[in-house]
């Protein structure tokens, strides 16, 4: 995979502060003054941890995406304005994770898995729960494996339970198998969606949102929905850091399934930004700095006319919020 290509799609920022619903971001798009960026030590992250040699598997936005988070381009979609709400699947099984942090038993999370609409990625996520299924003397389960990439006001992600970093993972159709129905939506908290490297390349690793991730709709097969111990996920959620690495292990101690049915919910997300303009924008422009840095520390490996469109985004960006400040001082 080129550095252009993967470039383009690996580039991710996050909110630093919360808004009133603890775990809901400002959406994607929107461009507001009093929006923060929140820098997730975004591209020296990504280099450490493969992303742009295309070695990791995992969610991985567009650079349009970057743009709009920034504030450096208009939003492509009103569909995401801060309250969603979706008809999801009415037919699920569901199934369970039994959550240990550091050893220590902390809970289970309950899943409603859309079998009817994904049936392949439903009978490869149940049969990992299950774990009844070896290839070459693996036993193919996600029973002790660990959630190795926890980004907190994004997701959490698990199921290589091969190598536990990110870059392993069976399924039981073989090593991939492709994408489902990509028009089931990322709806917000809660959501249950398979991690990938691109089209048709899904294994056994899976994320859990943690906050609206309108940007992955189209290129992440949604699945299922965490119906109980949402609580949990946000705890997990909370041991994670900007690049990813847990600050504590996390690990599936047991998973299982039982059968049911639930009836159809309309989910609803909804934000309202809380932090003082001043304050907003004086982190987010510590945040563009900061980003602006590793971006030249790491010029020798980014394809040239992507290393210059970004640079000249954040320093037009970084230009509009110093007048921005100027002006909040002026009127204090």
């Amino acid at each position: 995979m080129l550095v252009h290509q993967t470039l383009r799609r690996a580039l991710l920022t996050a909110p630093r502060h919360l808004s009133t619903n603890a775990k809901m971001p400002p959406p994607l798009g929107e461009r507001s003054s009093s929006s923060s960026l929140g820098s997730i030590g975004l591209i020296g992250g990504l280099f450490m941890s493969g992303y742009f040699m295309g070695t990791y598997i995992g969610v991985l936005p567009s650079y349009e995406a970057l743009k709009q988070q920034l504030g450096l381009a208009e939003p492509t979609s009103a569909a995401y304005d801060g309250k969603v709400r979706v008809r999801m699947p009415r037919r699920r099984v569901q199934g369970l994770f039994d959550i240990g942090i550091n050893g220590k038993p902390s809970g289970t999370i309950v899943f409603g898995l859309y079998d009817k609409v994904q049936p392949k990625t439903v009978a490869n996520f149940v049969a990992l729960c299950t774990g009844d299924r070896a290839v070459n003397g693996t036993a193919l389960t996600y029973r002790n494996s660990r959630f190795h990439r926890i980004i907190p006001n994004f997701m959490i992600q698990g199921g290589d339970f091969t190598n536990g970093n990110g870059t392993g993972g069976l399924s039981i159709y073989g090593d991939r198998f492709a994408d489902e129905d990509l028009s089931v939506p990322h709806a917000g908290a809660g959501t249950l969606s398979m991690a990938n490297a691109g089209p048709n390349t899904n294994g056994s690793q899976f994320f859990i949102c943690t906050a609206p991730t309108p940007w992955l709709d189209g290129k992440h097969t949604v699945f299922g929905r965490v119906l109980e111990g949402m609580d949990l996920v946000e705890k997990i959620e909370a041991l994670g850091t900007r690049g990813g690495q847990p600050k504590a292990e996390v690990r599936i101690l047991n998973c299982g399934l039982v059968e049911a049915a639930a009836e159809a919910t309309d989910e609803t997300v909804a934000t309202t930004p809380t932090v003082p303009e001043d304050v907003a924008m004086t982190e987010r422009l510590e945040d563009l700095r900061e980003i602006e840095a590793q971006l030249r520390a790491n010029k020798a490996t980014i394809d040239e006319s992507m290393y210059t469109s970004m640079l000249h985004d954040i320093t037009a960006e970084k230009l509009r919020v110093k007048k921005v400040l100027k002006e909040l001082k002026q009127r204090k």
